[in-house]
């Protein structure tokens, strides 16, 4: 689920299980089913992935677009967040509200391979609206090419969150 993975990513708030974790890694890798890989920054911690993750074509930047929950395991393993995107997330909901800088539930957008926004959300349930009370840039180049993506995201997360069954009929 994770695409690109570390024993630390793996075992995130259970290191109890890195041992058995560890062997099942080294048996995944004898057979092929993982690969090692390095990532900038991080040349002395082992990473790995699914060969098929590796093989997959990307869309353009920007073109695959997701909003990411601040419980998203993504984003809960803030170390992570930084080493691979580049992005000190703060979740801000805890925070004073005249401390705050992004918004009580500001969410990371997720652009192809790079963290470009902070959105704050908030659904109106009366209305059946999802309203933006404030959108951060974290870019600043290809804002224009981008925001049609974002929008679509927000309209499909709109319709999840409206019109599925876990939300308001």
């Amino acid at each position: 689920a994770q695409g690109l993975v570390s024993l630390d990513s793996i075992c995130h708030l259970d290191a109890r299980r890195k041992p058995a974790m560890r062997r099942l890694i080294e048996a995944r890798l004898r057979r092929g089913e993982l690969r090692p890989v390095v990532v900038d920054g991080a040349e002395k911690v082992p990473h790995w992935a699914l060969p098929q993750v590796l093989e997959a074509q990307v869309d353009g930047p920007g073109e695959q677009v997701h909003i990411l929950s601040p419980f998203d395991p993504l984003v809960i393993q803030r170390r992570r967040l930084q080493l691979l995107f580049g992005h000190e997330y703060r979740f801000e909901a805890y925070v004073p509200k005249e401390k705050r800088v992004f918004g009580y539930f500001a969410q990371p957008v997720l652009a192809g391979d790079e963290i470009v926004a902070l959105i704050d959300l908030k659904a109106d349930r009366e209305r059946r609206r999802l309203l933006v009370p404030q959108w951060t840039w974290l870019i600043r180049r290809g804002r224009r090419a981008v925001k049609p993506h974002i929008e679509a995201a927000l309209h499909r997360f709109e319709r999840f969150q409206f019109n599925s069954a876990g939300g308001t009929q």
